[in-house]
């Protein structure tokens, strides 16, 4: 897999229409229905992104919310053809670290061979800061954030989301600790907005 140009994607991608997607990974997520019902939610907030006319959207590569993002955006772009999704790989050797951390590894294939484009930042995971600028990167791109974390984490999700907050990118922040009775329409769900 060959290094992508950083320049090229900055060349066609509309930043006013660029959607930075920053969530979770498993082990931070509810499980079970819970899951399945933010999953809901997730793509509740994508459709609406959508139709206010964001057409790009990065994501980190990462398990968790970046591929059910993934998977959805996938879905929609076969009757949108305006729909471009770019991944944002931390590293070339990213497999590395699904496998050091049992990830389901057919789930990085799958974010790779269906974006649009792959950019791919440092050399080895286990370099200082790989994870930060896969996360500045997107957010420097994009005018809007859709983030899916709990406040009470300290994590890189929560550094994108106050990274955009300080560039004062508009963001919506569904909020994956405060969990709602369930059935539950999106409008229950704990979800802050400024400008999205």
């Amino acid at each position: 897999m060959e290094q992508a140009d950083l320049q090229s994607a900055q060349n066609y991608i509309p930043w006013e229409r660029s959607l930075c997607i920053t969530g979770h990974r498993p082990e931070k997520l509810p499980e079970g229905i819970y899951l399945k019902a933010l999953e809901k939610v997730l793509c509740h907030y994508l459709d609406y992104a959508i139709l206010t006319g964001f057409t790009h959207f990065y994501i980190g590569m990462a398990e968790g919310i970046d591929y059910l993002s993934a998977m959805h955006l996938f879905k929609l772009r076969r009757n949108n053809p305006e729909i471009h999704v770019i991944g944002v790989q931390p590293c070339t050797d990213y497999e590395t670290f699904f496998e050091v951390m049992h990830y389901n590894l057919s789930h990085l294939y799958q974010m790779q061979e269906q974006a649009d484009e792959l950019i791919l930042l440092s050399d080895s995971w286990k370099q200082k800061g790989a994870f930060l600028r896969r996360n500045s990167l997107m957010v420097e791109r994009s005018s809007a954030v859709l983030a899916v974390c709990r406040c009470s984490v300290h994590s890189g999700s929560m550094y994108t989301l106050q990274y955009a907050k300080r560039l004062g990118l508009a963001y919506c922040w569904i909020h994956s600790d405060y969990l709602p009775e369930l059935p539950a329409k999106p409008e229950k769900w704990a979800v802050e907005r400024c400008g999205f």
